[in-house]
């Protein structure tokens, strides 16, 4: 079973998104920043990474970027899901390598997973 890694530093924005990703019996594991995130990519497999980019300790745009540099991760699917939504934020998430990009308040949950889905 292919699992994701959901990086999200707001609880309840967390625990929305995890509650529909175990109701679809996808396999998650949690991060609540960034530097706990990269910790926790070093040490498992994953087949997406599901980030928000305003992140205590490490930024989503650090994470994604170590995501890419690195031989053993580079291949790994990235869905940022943040509130930035300005051209220039969306620009250098995608840059730095992110597969995909939803905006939270312009996204539903369902629309999410959905999305999920396809990318694992």
């Amino acid at each position: 079973m292919k699992k994701v890694l959901l990086v999200e530093d707001n609880s309840p924005t967390r625990q929305a998104v995890l509650l529909k990703l175990v109701e679809q019996k996808i396999q998650t594991d949690v991060a609540i920043d960034g530097k706990e995130a990269l910790e926790k990519i070093k040490r498992g497999s994953y087949a997406l990474v599901i980030i928000d980019l305003l992140l205590p300790k490490v930024s989503g745009f650090e994470v994604i970027r170590s995501i890419r540099n690195n031989a053993a991760t580079k291949n790994t699917k990235v869905l940022v899901f943040s509130n930035l939504n300005q051209d220039p934020n969306i620009e250098e998430a995608i840059k730095a390598g992110a597969d995909a990009y939803y905006v939270k308040s312009d996204t539903n949950i369902h629309e999410l997973i959905k999305k999920i889905a396809e990318m694992i």
